[in-house]
């Protein structure tokens, strides 16, 4: 399956929202996918091509005074099948193991 397949799917079955990622130049440099789920938690996907891409499960907070801070939570790294195939097939957003 390919990368657009995937996205198509994620959008689709997964309910997330497709944005551009932008580089450092302001330009697209990939994809940012992101969906909110129950409990208080945020999926993102960003990828910059079939090759790199991230997964994190984050919990749904914001810390205005410190924007930049970890806050903690799930990465996943690699190839951006590979990082989007725990969640396929998307059946009510959670990953295997994940709570």
């Amino acid at each position: 399956m390919d990368s657009v397949e995937l996205i198509g799917r994620l959008r689709r079955e997964g309910g997330f929202r497709l944005l551009p990622l932008l580089g450092e130049t302001g330009e697209v440099a990939g994809v940012h996918l992101t969906r909110f789920l129950p409990g208080g938690h945020l999926d993102v996907v960003q990828s910059w091509d079939e090759r790199w891409a991230v997964f994190a499960r984050v919990p749904d907070v914001f810390d205005a005074s410190s924007p930049f801070s970890a806050v903690g939570g799930m990465v996943v790294r690699g190839p951006f099948s590979r990082v989007v195939a725990p969640l396929l097939p998307l059946q009510a957003g959670v990953l295997p193991g994940v709570r």
